[in-house]
């Protein structure tokens, strides 16, 4: 499987190329996504796209971190704690 690249919070770090970017943050050690509007951690939680808990920016848009694939070059935005 093929290395890339990709910048989270202006961070470079690598991934498999196609692996679901939710895979790819936890495995860089990024365990929080995003924080719900009454400041509660939210991160990956059914995996499989019907739960929206792993939000996070891509690029500029909102997306499904457990469904959406890495591509090189990504630029992702999470809430750090």
């Amino acid at each position: 499987m093929e290395t890339v690249h990709i910048r989270v919070n202006g961070r470079e770090i690598e991934a498999r190329e196609g692996e679901m970017l939710a895979a790819a943050l936890l495995r860089a050690g990024f365990k929080v996504f995003r924080k719900s509007p009454g400041g509660s951690p939210r991160s990956l939680f059914c995996g499989m796209g019907t739960c929206f808990e792993c939000l996070i920016k891509v690029d500029g848009s909102w997306v499904r971190s457990c469904i959406t694939p890495v591509r090189e070059g990504m630029e992702v935005e999470v809430e750090e704690d």
